[in-house]
């Protein structure tokens, strides 16, 4: 079960978190999701789970344009078919050993991607980008208090975790990123107490 609307965009990372060589994990709606970036600069969001025994690819690392998984070194293209088996060097990778690969794409700064999205993610105003606030509150309760009390100069971007959590993404129109550091704390820690 998944509550995610399809069709939908999500932000669900900023483009400075994935630095060369780094595999950055999320969650998306109860889907726990491994971001990174190959070696031409690509940008790819993955099911975090290795298809051989379930391993997290984000505790693996990246190798040029592969994501090798930590347990047993299985590497896997950026399309999500898997391209060598250590332990079977020889032998000619079935089609059917894949991740699973979301849809993604770059806008406004942001990694975004969902379940069967449609045209393009939302246009975001310029500006710089704020550090992600984790708020432990379902995103339909972050949404009616973004509503009830806008945050002059930010725009805004909930990320579902799960049904319990999410986190705020957003844009400082002005760059004062302090400011707006001090504004999302500060609604972080008043939706959390009057939960």
């Amino acid at each position: 079960m998944t509550m995610l609307e399809p069709g939908k965009w999500y932000a669900i990372a900023a483009d400075h978190d994935l630095p060369h060589n780094h595999i950055y994990r999320t969650a998306l709606g109860g889907h726990e999701l491994a971001v990174w970036r190959s070696s031409d600069g690509g940008v790819h969001v993955w099911q975090n789970r290795c298809p051989h025994r379930g391993v997290r690819f984000s505790l693996g690392e990246v190798v040029a344009d592969e994501l090798r998984c930590q347990y047993h070194a299985w590497r896997f293209a950026t399309s999500g078919a898997c391209t060598f088996i250590p332990a079977q060097p020889d032998m000619k990778v079935p089609g059917t050993i894949r991740a699973v690969v979301w849809p993604v794409a770059l806008s406004g700064g942001m990694v975004w991607t969902g379940i069967d999205p449609a045209g393009s993610p939302p246009a975001l105003p310029t500006g710089a980008i704020v550090r992600a606030i984790p708020v432990s509150q379902p995103a339909s309760v972050i949404a009616q208090a973004l509503a009830d009390t806008p945050l002059a100069g930010l725009t805004l971007i909930v990320q579902p975790q799960d049904q319990e959590s999410a986190i705020v993404r957003g844009i400082a129109g002005d760059g004062d990123l302090a400011r707006a550091d001090r504004m999302l704390t500060a609604l972080r820690r008043r939706i959390e107490q009057t939960a």
